[in-house]
């Protein structure tokens, strides 16, 4: 169950999901209603779509780790029943071709190709955007997608992919995955500046000053008549970026990230294979 979950929600078919979910358990029950008076709010506008966009990213979150804690409770289950005198299964070696998505700032694409080429010649399948993306793919299509068919997620952290709103769409979406416990989440880092609190009041202060450049285009854009819809969707994400940041730093600096900058390249990426391969 938890597969179609992850996919009704990847596809923005969050009332399904949750209808599904609340056969389940009864705590849906009461995502459900908050959904319904979210949607409600903004059907009838009381609410902004940035703020009923957040209430459904919430929501999304918290479905998950529900469809989460009964694959886990349904596993505890099935092993109780194994039989105490039960043989211990022999574990599995780690199966080749798998496949690892680079999510990067095309600011470090260097790094980025340096990563992928190092990846690709231990036998990974890599999945990175300049090779893989086919034309006229929506980035956020090419994204969900990418997630779902790999096994995990290397994500490069600096501070230019910190404050790229695409690479804040990956980062979320790897969280859903890794919450799913179907992929591996492995954050590689190129600076340390992310995590000072400096880095994070002149992130903030330069996203906010972009989304007010940008809502001023589109005032003008629609006093003269023209359609801001793009360029809603471009301010939406910086701004979905702005609200989700410390969130993202912070769930990055609860996990190890391994320094992949000079001579450190070599023995950390080993480690990211290392994890990579992992069953």
């Amino acid at each position: 169950m938890k597969e179609q979950i992850q996919q009704l929600i990847a596809e923005g078919r969050t009332e399904e999901a949750l209808t599904m979910l609340a056969q389940q358990s009864s705590d849906a029950l009461l995502l459900q209603a908050r959904y319904n008076a979210g949607k409600k709010q903004y059907n009838m506008g009381l609410i902004e779509f940035s703020e009923w966009q957040r209430t459904q990213a919430q929501i999304n979150y918290a479905a998950l780790e529900l469809a989460n804690s009964l694959k886990s409770e349904a596993g505890g289950a099935a092993a109780a029943g194994g039989g105490a005198g039960a043989p211990a299964a022999n574990p599995a070696p780690a199966a080749a071709g798998k496949k690892a998505f680079i999510s990067y700032n095309h600011g470090d694409i260097e790094v980025g190709r340096k990563v992928h080429a190092f990846l690709a010649e231990q036998g990974v399948n890599v999945i990175r955007d300049e090779e893989d993306m086919p034309a006229g793919m929506s980035i956020m299509e090419f994204i969900q997608q990418s997630i779902k068919n790999c096994d995990a997620v290397v994500s490069i952290v600096s501070s230019k992919s910190l404050q790229s709103g695409w690479v804040g769409q990956e980062s979320a979406a790897s969280m859903y995955a890794v919450w799913l416990a179907d992929k591996k989440f492995i954050p590689v880092k190129l600076d340390d500046v992310a995590f000072d609190i400096d880095f994070q009041i002149a992130a903030q202060e330069t996203l906010l000053k972009n989304i007010e450049e940008l809502e001023t285009k589109i005032e003008k854009l629609r006093k003269l008549g023209g359609d801001s819809r793009a360029f809603d969707d471009d301010r939406n994400r910086l701004f979905e970026l702005k609200n989700n940041l410390g969130q993202i730093i912070q769930r990055l600096k609860s996990v190890l990230m391994l320094d992949i900058n000079g001579d450190n390249f070599e023995p950390s990426m080993k480690k990211v294979l290392e994890r990579i391969q992992k069953n």
